[in-house]
This record gives structure tokens, sequence and C-alpha cells, in this order.
């Protein structure tokens, strides 16, 4: 089998996904083609054997780019794409060969669709004829649309109109080899990028709250995006002890924590939280989207988005009881290494690609 495994993005969730994917396949003999968007991508793939076309996508009508990305996965069986630009080029392009198939996995929702105050109480028209009508039109051109989680996929069923039938959910996975132990670091921290749906402005209420109860505890945020200022200010204006460091690989952000915390309004499934968890980092996060499914059985602190009290109110249980918060952060440990796993994703996704490809025989 031979299969192209595109990105347009730089670094996270979707990208992460793809690079343990493309290793797995790799390693079952699977003839594996990443079409990533930097120097520093196509080396990480290279490295386990998978074989790199360096091809930047540009937002926007990009026809050359579109051009050139029909050629690089050309006579695959299976072009898989990771984000929405890759997904949109992807798919509007030829099948990359006769026979071939397009597959597609929904890493999130399109920012005018993310629940309020991330996104508007009801999406512009433009957003509408853009992602409803759009997407309805790649539907029809994909033979296999994938989803992180069952909670991602009835949020994309209700909020954009895909019929909840025709999405697959594979699981996300976590890098066991690379999750370095955490848990024993003096932060309490956020890893995310700075963007409205990820809330760290919550994160930034809770800290100045408990900041003021627990004199001498410290935060931090790793990230960074287009909230970057704005959050720095708001820390400010709160007297709130923040470190903002800018972004950093999760591994060494994890290692500097005590606390993890995400306090976001959706998430497909939460890989950061779940690469806290297979670090044996506490946790603290919001339960939306995918999340109840990565943490079940009360194995990181679940609150209600948007609520910067609930959020402060968990993070002091977990520093209020450190024996119980270690045997969570290692029973999660457990269950993310085990049930979380690259080989189990990339079975998964391989049954997708042989049914698929079944499917246009």
């Amino acid at each position: 089998m031979k299969v192209a495994l595109v990105t347009s993005i730089e670094r996270g969730g979707p990208v992460e996904h793809a690079r343990l994917l493309a290793r797995e396949l790799v390693a079952d003999g699977v003839a594996v083609r990443a079409v990533v968007a930097t120097d520093a991508l196509a080396g990480a793939f290279a490295a386990f054997g998978a074989e790199p076309i360096l091809l930047p996508l540009r937002p926007g009508l990009d026809g050359a780019g579109a051009r050139r990305l029909a050629g690089a996965v050309r006579g695959v069986d299976v072009i898989h794409s990771h984000d929405r630009r890759a997904g949109l080029w992807g798919r509007l392009g030829p099948r990359p060969r006769r026979g071939g198939v397009r597959v597609h996995t929904l890493h999130g929702l399109p920012e005018p669709y993310l629940p309020p105050p991330a996104g508007p109480q009801r999406p512009s028209w433009r957003a509408a004829l853009a992602y409803r009508g759009l997407e309805r039109s790649l539907a029809r051109r994909t033979d296999a649309l994938l989803a992180p989680s069952h909670g991602a996929a009835d949020a994309l069923a209700a909020r954009i109109g895909y019929a909840r039938s025709s999405i697959t959910v594979v699981p996300n996975a976590v890098d066991a080899a690379a999750a370095v132990p955490g848990g024993s670091g003096e932060l309490i921290g956020v890893v995310a990028a700075l963007e409205p749906v990820k809330a760290v402005d919550g994160f930034v209420r809770a800290a100045a709250r408990l900041a003021q109860e627990r004199p001498g505890l410290r935060f931090a945020v790793f990230g960074d995006g287009p909230l970057a200022v704005e959050l720095r200010a708001l820390a400010e204006e709160l007297r709130a002890p923040v470190e903002f460091a800018g972004w950093v690989p999760s591994g060494e952000a994890l290692a500097r924590l005590r606390v993890f915390v995400l306090p976001s309004y959706f998430e497909t499934s939460g890989i950061a939280l779940m690469e806290a968890m297979a670090a044996g980092v506490p946790a603290v996060a919001t339960a939306v989207g995918g999340i109840p499914e990565s943490a079940p059985d009360g194995l990181v602190e679940l609150v209600p988005p948007g609520d910067p009290q609930a959020l402060a109110a968990a993070v002091a249980r977990v520093l209020d009881d450190p024996d119980g918060a270690a045997r969570r952060a290692a029973a999660a440990r457990e269950h993310v290494l085990r049930e979380a796993t690259p080989r189990r994703t990339a079975e998964l996704t391989r049954a997708v690609y042989e049914r698929a490809l079944a499917g246009r025989r």
C-alpha cells in the first residue's frame, strides 16, 4: 500500500497525529509520502523512513500549490489530509490514481462554528456558505471522514451538518517513548496555542485568584499565538504571576509542571492533555468535546468551560491532596499508555484505508 499524508501547518495536534501515524505505517511496510510545510517536519518524517515532500500551501486561493500537491501524491493508493487547507486541495484535486481514495481527518471545528465565546453565537451567511456549502461538496469527494472522538464527531455533525454516520472515530495517540516523567516541577501551567478556543484568559484569571489565596504559587503559559499580547496585558492588570514562556516542546514544558491545566472551550480529544497524562502530571481540564473520552473515570479533575472560579478550585483540590493527585496521575498515565497507543491508531486507520479501497473496486 502507498499512502500520502498531507499537512499544511507547522505544528500542533494534526501534525503530531500524522507523524505518529506515518511511523507506524512505515513499520508495517507501507510506503508513506509525507507532504509537509517545513524543513524541520520533512526531517522528522524522514527519520523513520517516510518520503518527505516539502510543499508549503498558501492561505486562500493557491492554484499553483494545488497543482504541485496533485503531482506530489500521484500514484499513491490513499491521500490522507490532516488540516483544512490540506483537506481542501487534497479533496478538490484528482484522485491519486484510478481506484485511489481520499481520506480526511476532521481535527477540529472551524472558528465560525466554535462554541461561544470562542466563536459567534450564530455563524454568518458567509461562514455558512464557506463551510456548510463547501464542506458538503468536499464530503461527496471524500471516501472516508475521520474524527478523533465521538464528542468531536457529534459536534461536527450538529454544527457543520455532516451526516453523523459518515464519520468514523479513530482516537488520537501519544508517543510513549517521548513521555518524559513530569509532575515534580514547581509550575501550574498551560501548554496551548494562544487562540480564543483555548480560553487561556480563564487560566490567567484563575491564577490571579489562586495567587491571592496562596502567595508563592508560580504559573506559566507555554505557547504562542495571536492573543499573546492581550494575555500578557491581562496578567499585568490582574497582577497574576504568570510566566509567558512562548512555544517550547511539550516534553520540556511538562517537565516543569506540578499541575497541568487545559481550560479550553472545545477540544476534539486534547492531545496536550493526553501528553500530560502520559507524563504522569496531575491535570485539570474542561469537560468539553472529546475530553471526557480521553480522561474517563475520574483520572483528571474536570470542570465546566468558561468558569475561572471552578478552574481555580479544581487546581486547589489537586494541591491540597498530593497523594491522591499522584495516584490519579499514575492511573492516568497507565490508561493513556494502554489505550492511546500509536499502534492502535495506525491499525484502525489502515482498516479505514482498506475498506475505502475495497469500495472503489
